[in-house]
Parts: structure tokens; sequence; C-alpha cells
């Protein structure tokens, strides 16, 4: 199930982020549309980031899909839970402190995201422990 969330997390916050290519409506929902200055950088670095996003949903996908543990064995399975529950925990204590720290800038909607990466990191973590 760990692998399933994190697959299904990390691909819905690539496609998040990207979405804003499109239409700011989503990213709206989370950040304040008057505040929330990207730059050109900034623009770069959302890219890179929704890659990286995206990357850590597919390899969480790869590995719930090998249903029969064949590709991934054991071992195999803990250390991608355990970078995944790294990489979930970096990005909810992101979102954790620029919820409290940023409040001009970061909407409520956003300790959702910050509470769902933290509790995708324990599930992950969970997983790399039970493995």
């Amino acid at each position: 199930m760990a692998f399933d969330w994190a697959a299904c997390y990390g691909l819905g916050l690539a496609a998040l982020i990207q979405s804003e290519q499109v239409t700011p409506v989503f990213m709206n929902l989370f950040v304040e549309p008057k505040e929330y200055h990207l730059g050109t950088f900034g623009s770069i670095w959302k890219d890179w980031h929704s890659v990286g996003c995206a990357f850590v949903g597919l390899v969480n996908l790869a590995v719930a899909r090998d249903v029969d543990k064949t590709d991934f064995a054991a071992g195999g399975r803990a250390k991608i839970a355990f970078c995944s529950a790294f990489i979930f925990f970096v990005w909810g204590a992101q979102n954790t402190y620029f919820c409290i720290m940023r409040q001009d800038v970061f909407k409520k909607f956003m300790w959702f995201n910050a509470l769902a990466c933290l509790g995708t990191a324990a599930l992950s973590f969970h997983a790399g422990v039970s493995q």
C-alpha cells in the first residue's frame, strides 16, 4: 500500500506542478497568486521539481506493480522505501516550515500537502522497516 500511495502522490504532485503551464487555477488553491512570484529561475526550478516528483512516483509505481516480488527483492524494496521516506520527509518539513513562516504566500490548503508528504514519509518508512 505504501508504494501505491507514494506512486500516486508523487505523480499527482508532478501533474499539479505542471498544470500551471496550462492554468494557475490548481496551484492557486495552495498559494496566494499576488504573493507567489517565481520569476525565470523559479519557473525552471519548478519544472525540475516536477520531474523529481514524477521520478519518485514512477520508482514507487514500478515497485507497486511488482506484485510477485520478482523484480524487486525485499532488500531493494526496503531501500526504495527508505529513499522515498527521506524525500517525502524533506518535502513535508519544507512545506511545514513555509506554511508557518510564509502565511502571506501559502494558503491553508498547503497544510494538506505538508501533512500528506509527512504521512507518505511515515508510510514509506514503515514499508522499509517491514521488508
